[in-house]
């Protein structure tokens, strides 16, 4: 049932995820999302225009909440290496707690016209200029090579996080259990963030391995 504290809106949004999840979103009906709701079918429109206005409303909140979460770990003190990390974290975390969600946003979002629109890109790119900011970070800091774009980088590192996940939520035949999803971002970082330190930083990794060896 539907909960009387929850803003109705966000009880339509929360049932349209899980029947996006379900059924897909071109073979559900907005009938389909106010029956999930339990609202009333008319009710649904007053908060949303359409189908496709409910699937851009999942993504426009969730990549909101992204970004808020990313500004705040921008403005720690935390290392430029631990920002991309906790960044990443929370996208792993927010998989293992609404699959459902990940799976509307990365299969279901950009299969859809309006999601290219000038504004909504705008917004997604937000969070690849996020990551840009904290890459150029570590490059004044003499962590990350300066040889590197820091967009690219940020295109990179992210590519390999959906990638990722996109083989828990879409692959049927991927083995959760021998690829559990917690040890996946470790993986990851230890693939990536070894090619993207300075000279300087590589040595004095080196150097401490050799140390404890």
């Amino acid at each position: 049932m539907a909960d009387k504290e929850t803003p109705k809106r966000a009880i339509i949004l929360n049932a349209a995820i899980k029947v996006f999840a379900e059924k897909g979103y071109h073979s559900c009906r907005t009938l389909d999302i106010s029956k999930a709701a339990e609202v009333a079918y008319a009710s649904l429109y007053q908060y949303f225009k359409s189908k496709d206005d409910i699937l851009l409303s999942i993504f426009r909140d969730n990549w909101n909440f992204l970004l808020r979460r990313m500004e705040k770990i921008k403005q720690s003190d935390d290392s430029p290496i631990d920002k991309l990390m906790g960044i990443f974290d929370f996208i792993f975390r927010s998989y293992t707690q609404n699959p459902d969600m990940m799976k509307v946003i990365i299969m279901d979002v950009p299969r859809l016209d309006q999601f290219y629109s000038p504004e909504n890109w705008k917004l997604y790119n937000r969070f690849f200029m996020g990551l840009a900011d904290i890459f150029q970070e570590g490059q004044e800091k003499g962590i990350f090579r300066k040889d590197i774009s820091p967009i690219i980088a940020s295109y990179v590192i992210y590519g390999a996080v959906d990638t990722t996940i996109r083989q828990y939520v879409y692959n049927p035949e991927f083995n959760h259990d021998n690829f559990p999803i917690e040890a996946a971002r470790n993986e990851i970082m230890r693939l990536l963030i070894p090619g993207y330190l300075s000279k300087e930083r590589t040595a004095k990794a080196v150097k401490r391995t050799r140390k404890g060896a």
